[in-house]
């Protein structure tokens, strides 16, 4: 008896741990990224072999993932400076998750891939819209002693869901195996809209607004941008060089197909990734708390360069297995630390315009990024496709280690 009983007070223990300095707010955000994340990633490990069954390249796969982001970024910047300028996070955060779960159904009469382009740069708006006043609630709702984990946290919840959509795609597919290929992912299409609409149930009735700062008049969108500071603009230049060579998920799969491992396999590979992603995003985020975010970010970049060589060479199960897991690895330990190195190096008062900036930025160069890599693999094959992605990689560490100093503390407006 008291052998359990001691079991379950580590137990107890180990969970106040993991949730300490974790707000009501990001726990909330937490299960809305969790619901939306199972409902988009019921599509997206199988988007991909859709469009292949409706007649896309290579190079339209890279062209939709790049103007999709790339689309709902231009709007990111603009969300996020108009939550700071009204101090109002919520009504972008709800509009923005609303936007995409209407939209998603309608991949259902896609037919062709330009229909799924359009769908795809529809739904992303949505994404353009809640990402920065979201990201910008996290830092407001959070100590900034526990920001990296706090961010950690989220993007662990978001990858949950990323677990959970495709086991729930394979069940999909499972009960409608006796249908044509193509009319199974339609299904899977609309069981995935169902926990879209919860997560915006939860936000009306969940989220709530952070009391505000102390008002500041803001001098215009050109100026409020002019004041990030110098430390912000030169993150973003690495940021930049990093995520043109950034390769798709899409890219993966594609060379998962090549190595002729079934629909199913690879779908395990995407939970596979996943789960290293859950399992790394909080350690890394907590990490950076305490030894600072650039090694942390240097160590991630290093990840992906190991992961792209790996996979220009994947040609057998165990091959992909280790690139899929070492992509979980650079995606949970990079993600939700660059979001609060950006925050750690500006004014508090402007947290929305630069968390806007800095995924306007990382969106925008994804359309050249995917357009490159698609025609590469087109046009040479995998294996420079992946070589592109490990040399921007490379390229983006040395930038980081040269231009950028260790963050700090939430600095004050000059």
């Amino acid at each position: 008896m008291g052998s359990e009983e001691g079991k379950e007070d580590a137990i107890g223990r180990t969970k106040r741990r993991l949730m300490a300095g974790i707000s009501t707010n990001v726990l909330v955000l937490g299960v809305v990224s969790l619901l939306t994340d199972m409902s988009s990633e019921m599509i997206y490990p199988i988007l991909p072999l859709f469009l292949v069954s409706i007649g896309a390249t290579g190079l339209f796969i890279g062209l939709i993932e790049g103007a999709a982001e790339t689309t709902a970024s231009l709007l990111k910047v603009v969300s996020g400076w108009y939550s700071d300028r009204y101090r109002r996070r919520k009504p972008f955060i709800l509009g923005g998750y609303g936007a995409s779960s209407i939209v998603k159904p309608i991949l259902v009469f896609a037919t062709s891939p330009w229909h799924v382009l359009g769908i795809r740069i529809t739904e992303r708006v949505g994404k353009g819209v809640r990402s920065a006043p979201r990201d910008a609630l996290i830092a407001d709702s959070t100590d900034e002693r526990v920001r990296g984990k706090a961010y950690g946290f989220h993007k662990a919840m978001d990858s949950t869901g990323a677990v959970v959509g495709p086991i729930a795609v394979l069940v999909v597919l499972a009960l409608a195996a006796g249908m044509e290929e193509v009319e199974q992912y339609r299904w899977a299409f609309i069981v995935a809209t169902i926990p879209a609409f919860v997560a915006v149930f939860v936000i009306m009735a969940f989220v709530k607004e952070r009391e505000a700062l102390a008002k500041v008049v803001s001098g215009g969108f050109m100026r409020d941008i002019g004041h990030l500071g110098r430390q912000f603009w030169l993150l973003l230049t690495v940021v930049v060089a990093f995520y043109i060579g950034e390769i798709s998920y899409a890219f993966f799969v594609l060379q998962a197909q090549a190595a002729e491992i079934s629909n199913t396999t690879i779908i395990v590979l995407y939970i596979l990734y996943n789960i290293v992603f859950v399992v790394i995003a909080i350690p890394s985020g907590a990490l950076s708390d305490k030894i600072g975010r650039k090694p942390v970010i240097a160590m991630s970049f290093g990840l992906f360069a190991l992961t792209c060589m790996t996979m220009a060479i994947a040609d057998s199960l165990i091959l992909l297995a280790g690139g899929f897991a070492m992509f979980g690895l650079y995606k949970g330990s990079s993600e939700g630390v660059l979001k609060a190195f950006v925050v750690d190096v500006v004014p508090k008062d402007l947290r929305g315009t630069a968390l806007g900036a800095f995924h306007t930025a990382v969106g925008v160069v994804m359309l050249p990024g995917g357009i490159i890599a698609g025609l590469l693999w087109d046009e040479v094959g995998a294996w420079a496709t992946f070589s592109f992605g490990a040399l921007m990689a490379a390229l983006a560490t040395v930038l980081l280690l040269a231009l950028v100093r260790v963050g700090g503390r939430s600095v004050s407006r000059a």
